[in-house]
């Protein structure tokens, strides 16, 4: 294990005891506790040579998620406050819709910063009120299979401007076949030329249990592997907020049972 990782496998689990219990006591995710999932389909662009062989690994049908970083949903509310947004997405193996992963899937999460040291900054600077006015950073590195280290981000291609709260805006955007995002790859180093590898299109909302579905950077069924410090603080921590909401989940369903004590799901 190289050095860096290794540290960052014990920040990581300092941090999980947080993690874990704010999940619990919020009953959702830490961060990122509400959002809005879309199947979706992914074109390869590059059709040759290194990024051409990336291209046609993640083509086929997708997975998304799409939310807001800090604050509940609540009917749009959310959205009034500073945040940053997110894009998790879920290259698939099959066309089935299900919160479950398989073997082959891969998973990249996507936030509307473009280092993770400017995250605060981000919250003023994100346009919090569309998800199509947003560039997506997956914020660290990557060791991607037969292309070496790399650097991903998601690109919207710009929808036409619609009334209405960012889910809205997003669903009409959809409805006409204008809701794309363009995967773009460069390899480590902030002077590297950024090469597009894919186009997204996002089709419809679909029913799913949010509380079931998992995005995890460690699943890397299309050979995009996780590296570095940062990487690596994710992993214990990531699991204990999954942990977290799932025990809060079971805390919750007794006393929005129970008679006059006025619980309700969100």
């Amino acid at each position: 294990m190289r050095f860096f990782e290794a540290v960052g496998r014990v920040i990581g689990g300092a941090l999980s005891p947080i993690a874990g219990v704010g999940s619990f006591i919020r009953r959702a995710r830490l961060f990122h506790p509400d959002g809005v999932v879309y199947c979706a389909g992914v074109k390869a662009l590059a059709v040759e040579g290194e990024v051409g062989a990336l291209a046609q690994r993640l083509a086929g049908p997708a997975l998304v998620r799409l939310s807001g970083g800090m604050w509940r949903w609540r009917g749009g509310k959310g959205e009034r406050r500073p945040d940053v947004l997110g894009v998790a997405v879920r290259f698939r193996t099959s066309e089935e819709v299900t919160p479950a992963a398989s073997a082959g899937d891969q998973d990249l999460i996507f936030v509307s910063a473009r280092r993770l040291l400017l995250l605060p900054f981000a919250l003023f600077t994100t346009k919090r009120h569309d998800f199509l006015d947003n560039d997506y950073y997956a914020l660290a590195r990557f060791d991607v299979a037969g292309f070496g280290r790399a650097e991903f981000r998601l690109v919207p291609l710009r929808a036409a401007v619609v009334k209405g709260n960012r889910r809205e805006k997003l669903e009409r955007a959809a409805e006409a076949g204008l809701a794309l995002l363009r995967l773009e790859v460069r390899r480590g180093g902030s002077r590297a030329r950024w090469m597009a590898v894919a186009d997204m299109e996002l089709y419809e909302p679909v029913d799913i249990d949010q509380r079931a579905l998992r995005f995890n950077p460690f699943q890397t069924g299309k050979g995009i592997v996780p590296r570095g410090l940062i990487q690596a603080t994710r992993r214990a921590v990531y699991t204990a907020s999954y942990i977290g909401r799932a025990l809060g989940a079971r805390e919750r369903v007794p006393r929005a049972r129970g008679a006059g004590r006025g619980g309700r799901e969100q």
